[in-house]
């Protein structure tokens, strides 16, 4: 299927299906982005390092990224 076959199909969907699409390709956007990217080799470099992280230091970073959105 080719992107303007996409296109149009996505075109054609109702407003909710719409933004669920939509949704899905911000997140692809996020998944695939370069900052993204260059944490987790930082986070993998740490933990090859011996750093750990609490869960509490987990929650706490996660609570900040959903507040920075």
């Amino acid at each position: 299927m080719s992107v303007a076959e996409l296109q149009k199909d996505i075109a054609a969907l109702p407003a909710g299906p719409r933004r669920s699409v939509a949704k899905f390709v911000a997140y692809l956007k996020r998944r695939d982005s370069p900052a993204r990217r260059r944490l987790l080799t930082k986070v993998g470099r740490d933990m090859d390092a011996g750093k750990s992280y609490s869960q509490a230091e987990v929650d706490a970073e996660l609570a900040r990224r959903r507040n920075s959105r």
